[in-house]
């Protein structure tokens, strides 16, 4: 189990055209600042309060990451208990609730917590903070397909939605169009959002050394449906007689095996695994960066996807969805360029804009 504790003082501000460029419409680091701190002072004053921080999944992941910065920005007393290493996460981060719980005055509850908040309900009368970022009825039923939405299985998943939202004083989502499907879909007034950010220390411009002469595009991701790597594999094959390489790090081959089989790519090297710390050094190898999310799930279109805030802090060109979500942050044509989802043909016709330049 990993615990840290945050008590550090305010960073800069950052001006939506400094260090990011003029691509974003606003500066969602002190959008998030400032709603985070708004958010905080329904409780008290938010420099006076203590927070305790549980999340049960990936230390690292991004939402984690961005939002412990985020605190650490803010100058905030959080104490983070990090258990998603562990085989017994669940059993740990309930124990460090009730062992900790009465010491602070706001639970946090991070990314992934659906499996485990009533329980913190259960332990604790303190406030809490609910990190939902996805539904999960909307992954399991719309986005992934596990179950039918009017089965009996789909109606107990958008009931225990609708559950998770009551049980929370907020409830934080990742752009304002998924504030709004939660609203409309689980009948909650109390939808709250964060943008998701990055690890800037982390993803950043470096000089690295190229492991190819040709037009590089990358992609990482763990090939769900959401993601659409169907529509990123049809275009790299759509530019096969191009001078142009596609790298996609991530269980494609295990996910995408039968439609690999069928295209025979030339043109992509695939890897199945790379530590995060080497994220970035892949990053900055490439030409140009797939954010997405490219398929045609409702659900992509309400999200921006974590890898596009860490491709742009790295500085590279980066193609997105055209959809509501992206279109809440960025600017079109600078570093940013959108393409129409689900559009093998459209993403192809970008990489070669992009390329010819």
């Amino acid at each position: 189990m990993q615990e840290l504790s945050y008590h550090i003082g305010s960073r800069p501000r950052n001006g939506a055209k400094g260090a990011m460029g003029d691509f974003l419409k606003f500066d969602y680091r002190q959008f998030n600042r400032e709603a985070l701190t708004r958010i905080l002072s329904r409780f008290g004053a938010p420099a006076k309060l203590k927070v305790l921080y549980i999340s049960t999944y990936h230390p690292n992941y991004t939402r984690t990451e961005s939002l412990l910065g985020l605190f650490t920005a803010l100058g905030l007393q959080v104490k983070a208990v990090l258990v998603g290493g562990s085989r017994l996460k669940y059993l740990r981060a309930i124990h460090e609730l009730a062992r900790y719980g009465r010491q602070y005055d706001l639970v946090f509850v991070a990314f992934r917590g659906q499996e485990t908040l009533p329980i913190y309900r259960a332990l604790t009368g303190k406030p809490i903070v609910f990190d939902a970022f996805v539904s999960v009825h909307d992954t399991l039923c719309l986005d992934r397909g596990v179950f039918s939405p009017s089965s009996l299985v789909g109606k107990c998943l958008k009931a225990y939605d609708k559950l998770l939202c009551r049980l929370s004083d907020v409830v934080l989502v990742d752009t304002q169009a998924h504030k709004e499907y939660f609203e409309e879909q689980f009948h909650a007034s109390n939808i709250d959002y964060l943008y998701v950010g990055c690890n800037e220390e982390l993803f950043r411009p470096m000089d690295v050394s190229r492991d190819s002469d040709l037009y590089t595009v990358f992609w990482y991701g763990m090939a769900n449906p959401l993601q659409g790597l169907n529509v990123i594999l049809r275009a790299a094959k759509l530019l096969e007689g191009e001078a142009v390489r596609f790298k996609l790090i991530g269980p494609v081959k295990r996910r995408y095996a039968k439609l690999l089989r069928e295209l025979d790519l030339r043109n992509a090297e695939v890897v199945g695994r790379v530590a995060y710390e080497q994220l970035p050094s892949e990053i900055n190898k490439a030409d140009v960066c797939l954010g997405g999310h490219f398929s045609e799930k409702d659900k992509a279109k309400r999200v921006i996807a974590g890898k596009t805030f860490q491709f742009l802090a790295c500085r590279k060109p980066t193609i997105v969805g055209e959809n509501p979500a992206n279109r809440e942050l960025f600017f079109d044509g600078s570093l940013v360029h959108f393409v129409e989802m689900s559009n093998p043909e459209a993403l192809a016709v970008k990489v070669m804009e992009l390329k010819n330049r």
